[in-house]
């Protein structure tokens, strides 16, 4: 009888004991990220900028049957500060991998699964600002929408970046330390213009044009854009190409973590 109700007892205690270590992991990757201010002020004075500028050139214009152009242009620009905001979701990994912590972690009881979902977390607190300031400016800028629309746009917005997110995972584990941040910074160059974020699509020659198409940074801009417009047809297209991205990065995400196990035991 005495063992019968142990079992189950000890079973809670592991599992309180694995959702603690999870949480106290959490908490300070957040924290490790909310304490580099040049990071944050830079992932956010960007874009923020760029809205400002571009708003203030083309902002008062209009488009037919679609949103105002400085609404358009708030969305687009909160993608590419979103879009920064989750790739560094990399940079502590290229940074645990530098300092040898990567390795100490290693010799505890974190799981995997504990440790990337830990990594998604911290970006995904990571990019609520970096979206967030820019809608702010938008609303000071005189950008007028319903709640619903303001709310669904922004969520809309996070959950299409989780591809973002696990791209940043899979550079910081699969390039080294001193050459993870330039490729970072080249994707995100590269995501940015190829998907249209700083340039509309139908600017860019034709053949770049379906490239454009293929790019997540595009499909998460046009369906942050959606509630703006919600009488037009929801692009579930979009909604495809992020899953196909995310799949695919999940799976070279789970190599680049057996590698990098591998290669920091050495």
């Amino acid at each position: 009888m005495t063992t019968t109700t142990a079992a189950p007892a000890a079973s809670v205690r592991t599992t309180t004991t694995h959702a603690g270590r999870f949480v106290h992991y959490t908490v300070q990757s957040v924290l490790t990220v909310l304490r580099d201010w040049s990071f944050l002020a830079f992932i956010v004075a960007m874009p923020t900028t760029m809205y400002l500028f571009f708003a203030a050139i083309y902002g008062d214009l209009t488009t037919e049957g679609g949103p105002s152009v400085a609404a358009a242009m708030m969305v687009t620009m909160a993608t590419y500060g979103g879009l920064g905001a989750a790739m560094s979701a990399g940079a502590q990994i290229q940074s645990e991998r530098s300092s040898g912590w990567f390795r100490q972690l290693m010799l505890t009881a974190l799981t995997p699964t504990q440790f990337i979902g830990a990594k998604i977390l911290t970006a995904v607190v990571v990019v609520l600002p970096g979206i967030g300031v820019v809608f702010g400016a938008g609303a000071v800028r005189g950008v007028r929408m319903e709640p619903a629309v303001w709310l669904g746009s922004f969520t809309l917005l996070v959950a299409s970046l989780l591809p973002m997110v696990m791209l940043g995972l899979v550079l910081g584990l699969w390039f080294k330390p001193q050459t993870a941040g330039a490729a970072t910074t080249l994707a995100m160059l590269a995501l940015s213009m190829i998907g249209g974020l700083w340039f509309p699509l139908d600017m860019m020659p034709a053949w770049m044009q379906p490239i454009g198409r293929a790019m997540p940074s595009y499909w998460a801009s046009q369906i942050g854009t959606w509630p703006l417009v919600s009488h037009q047809p929801f692009p579930w297209e979009g909604v495809g190409v992020i899953a196909a991205w995310t799949v695919a990065l999940v799976v070279i995400g789970a190599l680049g973590y057996r590698r990098a196990i591998r290669t920091s035991r050495r």
